[in-house]
C-alpha cells in the first residue's frame, strides 16, 4: 500500500483529497503549510506528494525545490487553481512528475497517480498539464485546455533546460515556432539569443551562407565578411523552420556540426565553433523521406532526439473557443476595440470547420 502526503492549506480539499484516495486503497497523511510539507515530505515512508503551490509560511515552489534536493526521485504532483502555462513549466522545471487544476477530475487524478507511482523506480521526471484560465493577451502564449495540447505543454516542461536538439512536427500553422520559442524562453537560455531561420524561404546557396556566414570573397558580391546564424546564436537556440526543405549539402554541414559543435564559414578555412542548441521544425514526413532517400537517415536520427508532435485543430476543437477569446483579447489590445461577443451560429461554424490551416487560419 502506497502512502500518499497531501500538502495544501484548504481544510477542505485535504478532508475530500484524504477521504476519496483512503477509498482508492492509499494511505494518506496531510500537511496544512509548506514547512510541514517539507518535514514530511522528506521522510522515506512518503512515496508520493500532492502539493498545493499557495501555501503559508513555505511557497510550493521553494516546498517543490526542497523535497526533490532531499529526494530526487520522489514524485511530486502539483494542484493548483493558478493553472497556467508559466506555472506549469516551472513546476516541470523544479522537477514535478505532473501538474492538475483545481477543481480536481479525481478520474485524472488516479490516472496521474497510477502512472506516477509506476515510474517512481525510474526517477523520470514528469510533466506538467496546465491550461489557460485567463485570457489576458500575451505575445507568444500557447492556449489550450485540451489533452493533446496538455501534452505538448508536458512535452516542452521536460526538454526546457535540456541542450538536447528537439524535433517539433506539424502540419503548417499548428504554432511549431511558438513552441520553440516557449521552450527557449522557459529555459535557463532565456538570456541568450533565439534565432529563428526559415529554410523554405532561401535558395540553398543563400541558406548556406544564412547559416554558416561567408568570407569576403567567397563568391559574387561578398564584399565583407559575415557572421552565420549559428555565431550570432551562441549560447542561445538557433531554430530551423521547415528543415526538410535543406539540400543534401547543406544536409552534411548541418549533421558535422550536430556531431562536432564545429563549421566553417563559406569560402572560409578556419572552424568556428558554437555552443547552440537547435531546434527543428517539418510540416512533412522525414521519415518517410529519409526511407525515399530524400533526407539523410543520419542527420534524421540526430535531429529527432526529442520529439513533439503537435495536433492540427481539427483534433482539438475543444480549444476553439478559449483559441476564439484569446484572439478577440489580441485584436483588442491592437485595435483598442474588439467584439464583446461570438453569436452562437458564428460558434458553431467554428467549431464545424475542419481547418486546413489550423490556428494561422483561425
Amino acid at each position: 500500500m502506497n502512502n500518499i502526503l497531501v500538502v495544501d492549506d484548504d481544510a477542505a480539499v485535504r478532508r475530500t483529497l484524504e477521504m476519496h484516495l483512503v477509498r482508492q486503497g492509499y494511505r494518506v497523511d496531510t500537511a496544512a503549510d509548506g514547512a510541514v510539507g517539507v518535514q514530511k515530505g522528506v521522510l522515506p515512508e512518503v512515496d508520493l506528494v500532492l502539493l498545493d503551490l499557495r501555501l503559508p509560511k513555505m511557497d510550493g515552489f521553494e516546498v517543490l525545490k526542497r523535497l526533490k534536493e532531499a529526494r530526487p526521485s520522489l514524485p511530486v504532483v502539483v494542484i493548483t487553481a493558478f493553472d497556467d502555462m508559466e506555472t506549469a513549466i516551472e513546476a516541470i522545471r523544479l522537477g514535478a512528475m505532473d501538474h492538475l487544476g483545481k477543481p480536481l477530475d479525481l478520474d485524472e487524478l488516479g490516472e496521474v497517480l497510477e502512472k506516477a507511482l509506476e515510474t517512481a523506480q525510474l526517477s523520470q521526471t514528469g510533466i506538467a498539464v496546465f491550461d489557460t484560465p485567463d485570457m489576458e493577451f500575451k505575445p507568444n502564449l500557447i492556449v489550450g485546455r485540451s489533452r493533446a495540447m496538455k501534452s505538448v505543454f508536458k512535452a516542452i516542461g521536460a526538454v526546457a533546460d535540456s541542450p538536447t536538439t528537439v524535433l517539433i512536427s506539424g502540419e503548417s500553422g499548428t504554432g511549431k515556432e511558438m513552441v520553440a520559442r516557449a521552450i527557449h524562453f522557459n529555459s535557463r537560455y532565456k538570456a541568450r539569443p533565439f534565432v529563428a531561420v526559415s529554410c523554405s524561404a532561401l535558395a540553398p546557396t543563400l541558406l548556406e551562407s544564412e547559416l554558416f556566414g561567408h568570407e569576403k570573397g567567397a563568391f559574387t558580391g561578398a564584399q565583407f565578411a559575415k557572421p552565420g546564424k549559428f555565431e550570432l546564436a551562441q549560447e542561445g537556440t538557433l531554430f530551423l523552420d521547415e528543415v526538410s526543405e535543406i539540400s543534401p549539402e547543406i544536409q552534411v554541414k548541418l549533421l558535422r556540426f550536430l556531431q562536432e559543435r564545429e563549421f566553417e564559414r563559406v569560402g572560409g578555412v578556419q572552424t568556428i565553433k558554437a555552443d547552440v542548441r537547435v531546434i527543428a521544425a517539418t510540416n512533412r514526413d522525414l521519415a518517410a523521406m529519409m526511407t525515399a532517400g530524400t533526407f539523410r537517415q543520419d542527420l534524421f536520427y540526430r535531429l529527432k532526439v526529442a520529439t513533439i508532435e503537435l495536433p492540427p485543430l481539427r483534433e482539438r476543437r475543444e480549444d476553439i473557443p478559449l483559441l476564439v477569446r484569446y484572439f478577440l483579447e489580441k485584436i483588442r489590445h491592437e485595435m483598442g476595440s474588439a467584439p464583446e461577443v461570438v453569436s452562437k451560429a458564428a460558434m458553431d461554424l467554428l467549431n464545424e470547420y475542419r481547418w486546413p490551416g489550423n490556428v494561422r487560419e483561425l
